[in-house]
């Protein structure tokens, strides 16, 4: 396999824990091509300057998880600011937008590098501004105080109205520059932490900015640093709302009609009135359609519709992307691939028995249907390494197929979540 043996590992060792690889997705990606194909497609719209929206649909097992981890590797690479939000996790939930606003900002990634990426593009935007002053306005260096106002000049050009209609975000941005500029890691963390929602995050330090990012402004302040990301030369953002399914768990009635009301401002105010943003949603269809479904809000259900969905021949440019179920022979295809993987990672052949793939993929499709592909995956990358290790071990005599409960998912157990009554 022509594969760098560094990415090799990588791959091997996320699967090993029964992870996403955050990177080499097409090493060893086997299916949905087609509907991949249509992603692509509408990436690239969006670099031309449009915005787009889709709902990728699909029950537990068919792909979500790993088609929307494909399209966020290469949107990277194509230099968009990805954002991947999992609903519930932390805290993030779009009942309430300023928490989705938070995760949104704090998930933000950009190639090249580790962890949260708003400081290194605050960072290049900042630079490009002081830049410009410098080179075609003509500011020299020094005294530090003249090339400060200059670049505070240069950056409310750049925000066009928010100096006026949100203070408050100007002149953090400003604060974040200055302590930049003065290296005060201290107030640039507090300032980076108001922009990113923190409720925690000291103001003091701050001049001119009061309170704290509410629900009614994310939808601005999101807009503003699409524009930042935009005039940096980069082509946009790709906010990914994963975990969809968590928002029909939310007990309360009232909560659910908040986020599905949210939902819908997100696609009216972000996925089809700003340049440069594409909102990619994972979700299973129960999300879609039936009880507790954004069918409680039928604004949004209509925006979300797509009455070829469940067709022989969807329509994969509608708002709705369905993907099929895994099968038991595109998961042999997955192992045997997973296999040349391992073989460069570790840089020797295996010692699987021939035919061994096609065995653990039909005894694990038996069991767990289109659930399996994670489970299968984990344990054929064990059986490989226990091979390496042991030289009398045999899979075709020794592999159990009966593992702890605990090794499962709910999803993959097929445990089936029973709503609580509805509170008022």
């Amino acid at each position: 396999m022509n594969v760098h043996q560094n990415d090799a590992e990588h791959v091997i060792q996320a699967l090993r824990l029964g992870t996403v690889p955050q990177r080499g997705l097409q090493l060893y990606s086997v299916g949905n091509e087609r509907e991949y194909a249509v992603l692509q497609d509408e990436l690239q719209t969006v670099v031309s300057g449009h915005s787009r929206l889709k709902a990728i649909r699909g029950g537990y097992g068919s792909g979500k998880t790993f088609i929307t981890s494909r399209l966020a590797e290469d949107a990277l690479s194509a230099r968009f600011v990805v954002s991947r939000v999992s609903l519930n996790r932390d805290g993030y939930s779009l009942h309430r937008l300023e928490s989705f606003y938070q995760g949104v900002m704090q998930q933000m990634r950009i190639k090249g590098t580790e962890g949260n990426a708003l400081a290194s593009i605050l960072d290049r935007w900042m630079d490009a501004a002081e830049e410009y002053v410098i080179d075609v306005q003509g500011v020299p260096e020094q005294p530090v105080a003249g090339l400060k106002a200059a670049v505070r000049a240069r950056m409310e050009v750049l925000l066009k109205d928010t100096v006026q209609e949100r203070p408050s975000f100007a002149a953090a941005l400003a604060g974040y520059y200055e302590a930049h500029l003065h290296m005060d890691h201290e107030r640039k963390r507090q300032a980076l932490g108001w922009l990113m929602a923190d409720p925690h995050a000291s103001t003091r330090p701050l001049r001119g900015v009061r309170g704290y990012i509410e629900g009614t402004d994310v939808f601005a302040y999101l807009q503003e640093f699409v524009r930042i990301i935009r005039q940096m030369g980069r082509p946009g953002l790709v906010i990914i709302v994963d975990e969809l399914d968590e928002m029909r768990h939310l007990v309360r009635r009232d909560m659910r009609a908040r986020a599905w009301a949210s939902l819908r401002d997100l696609i009216d105010r972000l996925g089809s009135n700003v340049e440069g943003v594409y909102v990619v949603l994972a979700a299973t269809p129960d999300v879609l359609r039936g009880p507790r479904s954004i069918e409680e809000l039928p604004p949004l259900a209509q925006r979300l519709s797509e009455p070829t969905a469940d067709s022989a021949h969807p329509n994969l440019r509608g708002a709705q992307l369905p993907l099929q179920p895994f099968t038991e022979a595109q998961l042999g295809d997955v192992l045997r691939r997973v296999r040349l993987l391992w073989e460069r990672a570790v840089g020797e052949p295996s010692r699987l028995p021939q035919g061994f793939e096609d065995h653990l993929a039909r005894g694990w499709t038996e069991r767990l249907g289109a659930r399996s592909p994670r489970i299968a995956i984990r344990e054929f990358i064990a059986v490989l390494d226990r091979l390496h290790d042991y030289a009398t071990y045999d899979p075709l005599t020794e592999y159990d197929f009966d593992l702890p409960a605990e090794v499962f998912t709910p999803e993959e157990r097929g445990d089936v979540w029973l709503a609580p009554e509805d509170m008022f």
